[in-house]
């Protein structure tokens, strides 16, 4: 039943048809949930090739590839230009497929991981583009330069950015395919109650075709995490509430609610929890 309070995800959709669509993508398997969100960050990808090949007729293979970072990263591609100079072809991939090249690398090194962000909250709730990944690792300091000479043949990664991360001068260092220039951003997992609980809870993402598993942030910590990046940045990110309102909404009473509420008060976000629950139709006593 859909609640009087209930919001939509955008102001010019129907009430009954965006609940039939989160239906739908509750009835899809994780493999085609996975699909469904590869075949959009693909659509993206040719949208920029259609306008490169409709607006320029005559590129070398260098122009056509800064021309394609450009589009696809706006002015991020100046800071990639300044790091990166790979002179091969361009291979068109996207954020999906990075995850499984990095999952195999940190199985291997026995780093563990778990995808979060905007890709987390896109499988476990309402699909949508995003130009970011999100990862964070449990990783310990002999680990960061087996790590750093795994991805080194094909990725650019900074040792000084890997190793200030690790000492905790930082939370985060980037990494940068260099064929396909899909990009991640990888943050240390702490040692605080919450991060440790994140990480004891990730779940394994079987993907059945290709015989592929990757670890995601659990739908309860992907909620609270937004919430929490909403407060730290004043609740200003639309994008952010939209998310958590689609976990919220595809899960429903799968949701762990004593966990929500109990890390909801801790964390100081239970206020917004509880404003999301009541916006996503669900009932406001689900929540301890």
């Amino acid at each position: 039943m859909i609640t009087t309070d209930y919001i939509t995800q955008s102001l010019d959709t129907d009430i009954d048809a965006e609940f039939r669509q989160f239906q739908l993508w509750r009835e899809m398997s994780s493999t085609q949930k996975f699909n469904l969100l590869k075949r959009l960050y693909q659509k993206a990808s040719n949208l920029i090739l259609l306008g490169i090949n409709h607006q320029y007729s005559h590129l070398s293979k260098t122009e056509f590839r800064s021309l394609y970072i450009k589009k696809r990263w706006g002015n991020f591609a100046d800071k990639i230009a300044q790091v990166i100079n790979f002179q091969g072809d361009l291979m068109l991939e996207d954020p999906l497929w990075l995850i499984q090249q990095l999952s195999v690398i940190f199985e291997r090194l026995n780093i563990p991981y778990y995808v979060s962000g905007s890709v987390a909250s896109s499988l476990q709730g309402e699909v949508r583009f995003t130009q970011s990944l999100d990862l964070a690792i449990d990783i310990q300091p002999e680990q960061g330069v087996l790590l750093i000479e795994a991805l080194s043949p094909d990725f650019y990664i900074s040792e000084v950015a890997v190793n200030e991360a690790i000492q905790g001068i930082t939370t985060s260092f980037k990494m940068i395919h260099l064929q396909t220039i899909e990009k991640a951003a990888i943050f240390i997992s702490g040692k605080d109650e919450f991060s440790v609980s994140k990480m004891n809870r990730r779940q394994l993402y079987q993907v059945e075709k290709s015989q592929s598993s990757f670890y995601v942030c659990s739908p309860e910590d992907t909620i609270l995490q937004k919430l929490l990046w909403l407060k730290m940045g004043q609740d200003q990110s639309e994008k952010q509430w939209r998310d958590v309102l689609g976990v919220l909404k595809l899960q429903r009473e799968s949701l762990d609610f004593a966990y929500l509420g109990l890390w909801g008060e801790r964390l100081g976000v239970k206020e917004r929890l509880q404003q999301g629950i009541i916006q996503s139709g669900l009932s406001s006593h689900l929540l301890p």
